[in-house]
């Protein structure tokens, strides 16, 4: 049996049937399959393709294209309502399904199958799902052990909703109809049907996709009500998340050479998010009363470049001291940067939230014995002593960065090689004096250089070191 649980943090599931308008006021109740075979595919193309492979990804689609059956907690109908004035007050309603953060919808195949790679690499799918439905519905979806699984297979009782044999005669609770890919499909014929865009099935004046059917599943009498619960407060540690990773999107995105002012710029909009601009001293790094944190643990705002075409297109913000409810309600409010200028301003997108023994899972931060600087390393004191002295040993660009690991208990590297700048695929070296390596309060550190590091054993990351560590200056990545 496989079997997977989901949970909705912010208590909201915006999922719109097939072939209806959100402004019907319709929801879809259990969630469709179809949905979450989509998503699977989503995910797997947009921040997975170095952790799932093409091929695992079709025998996770396979293994999952017969219909689940479900246990539905209960949940209630709510919507809002929006006017816009420039079109006389039109009003549009926006319904959802409101669900307590705690309570969980099980999602289970009976007769499913997988072997143990796919499973690990469904695990890694499941884990990287941020939103279902709309990006509003923020998710936490899991895969059960197989343990947990058995334990629900034996319970003959466990689901509360299943699919109804169409053939044969029925009555009893209300039903939903649920758009389901065909039994037949499997392979790359069943990716064909997932992956269809509405652009295309427009031109083809198609409503429905080639190669789905509909299936109708059982709905609990009482399960959905029309008034919305007492949502209780969420029982969770306020440190449960140490991890929020974004992707960038713009017309034109930033240069690597851009990295601290970008990271920057990001802390002062998850500071403006704060509701009241109330403190935080994981995002602020500083005390109520000024006094600067010690040992590292508030936040490292990491720009990365992880398509290597000279331009940032992730940034991932890792806080081991854990972010309270006011910094997920913050970063969760991150849209948009703003740019002078004629520069384009950046889209963020919410890619995920995790642990803090998560983040070895990211590609850029896994564990590595050998580590390249991505962007420089800004010297936290003078490597010379000036008037024509002979530098001291301790003093060299090299011994201050074996300083900066023995500070943070990391092993001394067995070699340290100097490189000249950062390197992007077909295209000239970005030499460390061209990177901004200034803070916007003036500050800097005392010269730049960028090192290739090996380790006797692999070291976890994150790798951040030197002057401005927290802002994506002396960032080191995995070079192997």
């Amino acid at each position: 049996m496989i079997a997977i649980r989901m949970r909705f943090p912010s208590g909201r599931l915006h999922a719109t049937p097939w072939g209806h308008h959100v402004n019907e006021g319709v929801v879809e109740y259990p969630p469709s399959y179809f949905r979450l075979l989509r998503s699977l595919i989503a995910v797997r193309r947009r921040a997975c393709q170095d952790l799932v492979t093409e091929e695992q990804l079709s025998n996770i689609v396979t293994a999952l294209r017969h219909p689940p059956h479900f246990r539905l907690p209960p949940v209630s109908v709510a919507h809002t309502r929006h006017y816009d004035q420039a079109n006389d007050g039109v009003k549009f309603i926006d319904t959802f399904i409101s669900i307590r953060p705690d309570d969980e919808i099980v999602w289970g195949w009976p007769e499913g199958q997988i072997d143990p790679s796919d499973r690990s690499a469904l695990k890694i799918l499941l884990l990287a799902i941020g939103t279902f439905g709309r990006s509003e519905s923020w998710c936490e979806a899991q895969l059960l052990t197989q343990e947990e699984s058995l334990i629900l297979a034996g319970n003959i009782n466990w689901a509360n909703s299943r699919p109804i044999d169409e053939s044969q005669p029925f009555s009893g609770p209300r039903t939903v109809r649920l758009i389901a890919p065909a039994p037949e499909l499997t392979g790359a014929e069943l990716l064909k049907v997932l992956e269809i865009d509405t652009t295309s099935m427009r031109k083809s004046k198609q409503i429905v996709p080639t190669g789905t059917r509909w299936i109708t599943y059982t709905q609990p009498e009482g399960v959905v009500s029309q008034t919305t619960p007492a949502i209780k407060q969420r029982t969770i540690s306020p440190k449960r998340y140490a991890i929020a990773r974004f992707a960038l999107s713009s017309n034109v995105l930033p240069r690597v050479t851009d990295a601290l002012p970008f990271a920057e710029q990001v802390r002062r909009a998850l500071i403006r998010n704060r509701i009241d601009t109330s403190h935080s001293e994981v995002i602020l790094g500083k005390r109520i009363d000024g006094e600067p944190l010690q040992g590292h643990l508030h936040a490292h705002y990491l720009p990365t470049d992880e398509d290597h075409d000279g331009r940032l297109d992730h940034i991932t913000i890792i806080a081991p001291l854990g972010f309270d409810q006011g910094d997920i309600d913050a970063i969760g409010a991150m849209r948009t940067i703003f740019r002078r200028g004629n520069q384009s301003d950046i889209k963020l997108v919410l890619a995920g939230l995790g642990r803090s023994d998560q983040i070895s899972e990211l590609t850029p931060f896994r564990s590595s014995r050998k580590w390249r600087s991505v962007t420089p390393f800004s010297l936290p004191r003078y490597a010379t002593r000036g008037a024509g002295k002979v530098p001291r040993p301790k003093d060299l660009p090299g011994a201050q960065l074996v300083r900066e690991l023995t500070s943070r208990g990391l092993p001394e590297p067995i070699s340290i090689n100097r490189i000249d700048g950062y390197q992007c695929f077909g295209r000239p070296v970005v030499r460390w004096l061209e990177f901004q390596s200034r803070r916007f309060n003036g500050n800097e550190g005392y010269g730049l250089a960028g090192f290739e590091l090996e380790f006797d054993r692999p070291i976890n990351g994150p790798l951040s070191l030197g002057f401005a560590c927290h802002f994506g200056l002396g960032l080191f990545l995995p070079a192997d």
